[in-house]
């Protein structure tokens, strides 16, 4: 251990008691002057500052001494003349650790204080060193968070701008990684496939069933162009991919989904929901506004589905949403649905363009309540 102390009477005098126990002492003659010596984080955990409890008249050194032991979190030892009357210190540490021992001190009385000064700083610097790999994982995970999170953006489809169709997506997570996404693409000419979901739970493993599906999508859509039979290519997926999760677990992994093809040239959607909040299709020339609630149960939960696909004719001018139930569910003690709220702000606002449209319900689920689901949102116009 390296003791460090000012060379005046009181530290001389205690010196000596150290030196019988064979303990070196360097004394500092300008403390502002050293503090090179503890620049090293080995130095700091084998440093010790021995002072005066009481402040001399001529007080620059020890306080300049002080403020170095509290700058570097060095343990202190002060020592004081033994009185029946004691007042109280004008000053003591804040940021390191201390001890104080009245003198003359017998050498057993040193060495315990000696003791259990180097003991605490020991058990100080090992909790420093174990929050600061801590805060470096933390930092890495947050990193990692950050580029997962810009590889979801990156993956969602661009906006069709066409004759015949207009779609664009909203994309909202509630942390860093989203269980919910969306996809479409044009299978052919006039006709086009979505899909939209919404993984069970939150976070990390939510994100990672979702990348996985989403690896999925551009290949059922353009190979499968069925909704139903895309349903029990998912379904199966999910079976193969848990199958020996769910074997030690009582969790299951699902997810909701709708999946829905438009044909343009004849006006039709043919589409399958999968226990996923209603996507909703509005009729301008009667002011009518349709349910499309038809499917089965969500995706994941069991081996054999029935599943009920539903068809619809639209109409030219015909506006759609379709949404993942972070857009109509609100955090409380009994989870509210705002189903007849969206269809209400769906209908006032179907006169925007699609890109205000979007920002519209978002605002609105915005000024409900708080936001603590992902929310996706696809919406579009048929011509």
């Amino acid at each position: 251990m390296n003791i460090y102390m000012l060379d005046i009477p009181e530290c001389r005098d205690f010196c000596l008691v150290l030196q019988a126990i064979g303990k070196e002492v360097i004394f500092l003659k300008d403390p502002v002057g050293q503090q090179h010596l503890f620049q090293d984080s080995s130095d700091l955990l084998q440093s010790l500052f021995i002072l005066p409890l009481y402040l001399s008249k001529d007080s620059s050194q020890q306080t300049a001494l002080f403020a170095l032991a509290e700058s570097y979190e060095i343990p202190i030892l002060f020592i004081y003349k033994r009185s029946k009357k004691l007042n109280d210190p004008q000053l003591l540490p804040k940021k390191t650790i201390y001890e104080s021992i009245a003198i003359p001190a017998s050498p057993v009385e040193v060495k315990l204080k000696l003791k259990a000064l180097q003991n605490i700083s020991m058990q100080l610097y090992s909790a420093r060193m174990k929050e600061r790999e801590l805060e470096s994982i933390s930092l890495k995970v947050k990193q990692n968070l950050r580029v997962a999170q810009n590889f979801q953006q990156l993956v969602l489809p661009k906006s069709i701008q066409k004759k015949d169709i207009e779609i664009h997506g909203l994309f909202q997570p509630s942390s860093e990684l989203s269980g919910d996404l969306f996809y479409w693409l044009e299978v052919d000419d006039g006709k086009y496939g979505f899909i939209i979901i919404d993984v069970c739970g939150k976070g990390i493993h939510a994100a990672l069933i979702s990348m996985s599906i989403r690896s999925l999508m551009p290949g059922l859509i353009k190979r499968v162009k069925d909704p139903a039979f895309i349903t029990k290519e998912l379904n199966k997926h999910m079976g193969h991919l848990f199958q020996e999760y769910q074997k030690e677990t009582t969790n299951v992994a699902y997810f909701t989904a709708f999946i829905a093809y438009v044909d343009t040239n004849t006006r039709l959607i043919e589409y399958v929901n999968n226990g996923h909040p209603p996507a909703m299709m509005y009729s301008p020339c009667n002011n009518e506004l349709h349910s499309l609630s038809k499917g089965s149960m969500p995706i994941g939960l069991v081996p054999e589905m029935s599943i009920e696909k539903g068809f619809i004719h639209y109409e030219a001018g015909s506006r759609f949403i379709i949404y993942t139930d972070g857009l109509s569910e609100s955090p409380s003690n009994q989870t509210v649905h705002r189903f007849e709220n969206i269809e209400q702000e769906f209908i006032d606002n179907v006169h925007l363009d699609t890109s205000d449209l979007l920002q519209e319900l978002l605002l609105s689920r915005m000024k409900h309540s708080e936001i603590n689901d992902d929310i996706c949102i696809i919406a579009g116009t048929l011509f």
